[in-house]
């Protein structure tokens, strides 16, 4: 299904999909991919439905999926970002805290002094989370 930009356009995307490797399988654009996931990912959505609108097989757009969640793939919208609340548990007004830093994911907690940069702590947390 190779579409003009002009054809791709009046269908809802954004891009050109005619791309294609010397074997002659299609490129798609991380942006591509990324709104495909995100438009799959919304609720009442079917994976099936929305690898026919953008010309791919339902195990591809599955790929994807599965590369989102490993976080490889950003998601694309248009819409406005949303933001998340946070709580502090004892909030300190100049932004330096006095004791160490607990950093609890699942069952698993660090606690570090208190100088150490946000750099190293997100290390940490990364490493936490993919289980290093």
């Amino acid at each position: 299904m190779e579409q003009s930009g002009e054809e791709a356009e009046a269908d809802g995307f954004v891009g050109k999909l005619t791309r294609r490797t010397r074997s002659g399988c299609r490129l798609w654009s991380a942006e591509i991919k990324g709104r495909a996931v995100f438009e799959s990912m919304k609720p009442d959505a079917r994976v099936c439905d929305v690898a026919r609108r953008y010309g791919v097989k339902a195990q591809q757009l599955t790929t994807w999926r599965r590369l989102a969640r490993a976080g490889r793939l950003a998601l694309v919208t248009d819409d406005a970002a949303d933001f998340v609340s946070i709580e502090l548990s004892d909030p300190v007004a100049s932004g330096k805290s006095e004791g160490p830093v607990e950093i609890t994911i699942g069952k698993v907690s660090v606690r570090l002094d208190a100088d150490v940069s946000a750099v190293r702590i997100a290390e940490i947390v990364t490493a936490i989370e993919r289980g290093a």
